[in-house]
């Protein structure tokens, strides 16, 4: 995918008035990334005012509140058994 960083840079060039294809260009992601973070921007109902005061990583949080949640590698130890003895 693409940085954490890219999402607010994409609404903030998108709020400038530049093309979806314009706005790939100079952040170097692909068109479909630009629309589907303009799809999810326009579902959220907020607008370009109400997030650009946040900082780089709140807008991500936003449209991909699961993206970077720990996701354990292992099976939680059962410490009840381990200690039986």
């Amino acid at each position: 995918m693409f940085k954490k960083t890219k999402v607010r840079s994409i609404l903030e060039l998108l709020g400038k008035n530049l093309s979806a294809r314009e706005v790939s260009k100079v952040l170097g992601v692909s068109r479909n990334t630009v629309a589907e973070v303009q799809a999810l921007f326009l579902q959220s109902g907020r607008s370009w005012d109400d997030i650009s005061g946040w900082d780089d990583g709140r807008p991500y949080g936003l449209f991909y509140p699961d993206k970077f949640k720990y996701k354990p590698r292992y099976a939680p130890a059962d410490y009840s058994y381990v200690h039986k003895g």
